[in-house]
């Protein structure tokens, strides 16, 4: 039987919590949803993670790569492994083209 891994902490960069304070009601929703499954299991398939070419991570303990992560159709976050041990640092969210820009 597999081990269950306690779920990932979060950790909310301010440009994030700008962002996500724009959206609307089901924009949030969205959003929320795919947090709360990445924290529980970051390979998930619905979430369609890659890595941000061309940027790196403000925190070494998951390597320094910033991922994307789909909310949505439209709608993406990026997060990074960090600050410390078992975190996600989400760094920012929105639209597709506009969440990209600001990491």
């Amino acid at each position: 039987m597999p081990v269950k891994v306690p779920p990932f902490k979060l950790f909310f960069e301010i440009i994030f919590l700008e962002s996500y304070a724009s959206l609307g009601t089901s924009e949030k929703k969205s959003i929320d949803k795919a947090i709360k499954i990445l924290a529980d299991n970051p390979r998930h398939p619905s979430l369609n993670i890659h890595k941000a070419k061309n940027v790196r991570g403000k925190y070494s303990t998951g390597g320094s790569n910033v991922f994307i992560a789909y909310a949505s159709k439209k709608l993406r976050f990026t997060f990074e492994y960090g600050p410390g041990a078992g975190m996600i640092a989400l760094r920012n969210c929105g639209y597709h083209d506009k969440s990209e820009r600001k990491m």
